[in-house]
């Protein structure tokens, strides 16, 4: 049987200030003077993902949402009406979540309300235009006096999708290698970042792009985000304009491209940092499709089929992924690159190897090793 050609999304040739590190916020206690007793609706936020990850059948994995947007809802008086009581995030490790309030006598209604978001360093919307974010509401409770525990709450079927991207883009900003702020990149200060908003419509067939001459949302649909890698994909072209403070490449001959054929030199290098950065952020060597297939970028002078040199997506996203290898000669894993990147925007593959490593501090090397992968995957300088 002749071997699938793989087919990528086109990526069109081709954002809310951030707080804090994402960990655990304390909960917000906004009760009256001389509160009696704090009371709690406590919880674990999971939902259900179709695995591509996992191959063509895509089983059915029931995962806790880290370090998701929660909020909690109530009426403090019989008479009252429901507001906003407290906010946080899930536990970045659990996906447990404490909803309190400090209340002097019970409170007659109180419910946590879930929204696909994580902070404001990234968010999940319906649409360009309104910009909702997906939401659903914990069961609700009454005359909450005391702590009580709602087990696991489930994400609805028709919005899991959302907190899966919400929950696949922590892999990324906790690999982001920006030690200056808790903001995507040493662009923005903390108190000042920019968000990454993700697009999800289940019914949106014309999608999986990153929309940078536009709103620069990453746009999803039907069931892209069951696979983690186009997420991450997506996502990378996003980080790349970060790092480059807002001055992406100007691409050109994208449209189509292909993981194993020529196209562009400048195509090559920003698809091919994409399908690295999904790559290196999962710790494999492959890109998945939404549907369970995946294509290896394992690559030499004698794979069948693959073209050759850097205006090719594989070739350099092979070798970038070689570079950062934990027995390769970057030092181990992408932080110097990703310096590198912040201070010195490459057009290409060529300029960020050629020109641009030898000026880090210390230099990224160019010759022996380096050079060496480069040649098995068919670029030579």
């Amino acid at each position: 049987m002749a071997e699938r050609r793989p087919r990528r999304h086109l990526t069109r040739i081709i954002l809310a200030a951030a707080v804090g590190l994402l960990v655990p916020f304390t909960p917000l206690a906004v009760g009256q003077a001389g509160a009696a007793s704090t009371v709690c609706l406590s919880g674990t936020l999971a939902y259900d993902h179709q695995d591509a990850e996992s191959g063509p059948a895509k089983p059915v994995l029931t995962q806790v949402a880290r370090n998701a947007n929660w909020e909690l809802w109530g009426r403090t008086s019989t008479t009252g009406t429901v507001r906003r009581l407290a906010f946080g995030i899930t536990d970045s490790g659990s996906g447990r979540f404490n909803a309190c309030y400090t209340a002097s006598a019970p409170l007659p209604e109180a419910f946590v309300r879930f929204n696909s978001a994580s902070t404001s360093m990234w968010r999940v919307i319906k649409s360009p235009g309104n910009q909702a974010q997906y939401t659903f509401d914990s069961a609700h409770r009454s005359n909450v006096s005391t702590g009580q525990d709602l087990g696991t709450v489930k994400v609805p079927t028709t919005m899991q999708r959302a907190w899966h991207i919400v929950d696949t883009l922590n892999l990324l900003y906790w690999k982001r290698g920006n030690p200056t702020s808790s903001c995507w990149t040493s662009h923005q200060a903390d108190g000042g970042c920019d968000t990454l908003t993700f697009v999800w419509d289940p019914k949106r067939t014309n999608a999986g792009y990153w929309d940078y001459q536009g709103t620069n949302f990453v746009i999803l649909g039907t069931d892209m985000p069951d696979s983690e890698h186009l997420i991450l994909h997506e996502a990378g072209h996003w980080f790349q304009w970060q790092l480059y403070s807002h001055d992406f490449p100007t691409v050109t001959g994208c449209n189509p491209h292909y993981i194993e054929r020529s196209s562009s030199t400048t195509c090559a290098w920003t698809e091919g940092f994409a399908d690295a950065v999904a790559a290196y952020t999962l710790g494999d060597y492959r890109y998945v499709f939404e549907d369970g297939s995946s294509y290896s970028f394992a690559n030499d002078p004698t794979t069948a089929g693959w073209d050759r040199g850097d205006t090719v997506q594989g070739r350099v996203g092979s070798s970038l992924l070689d570079l950062w290898s934990a027995a390769g000669p970057d030092g181990g894993d992408w932080n110097r690159t990703i310096t590198l990147m912040a201070e010195n925007p490459s057009e290409d593959f060529r300029e960020y190897f050629t020109e641009d490593r030898p000026t880090a501090t210390p230099p990224l090397p160019t010759t022996g090793a380096a050079a060496d992968i480069l040649h098995r995957h068919t670029i030579d300088y």
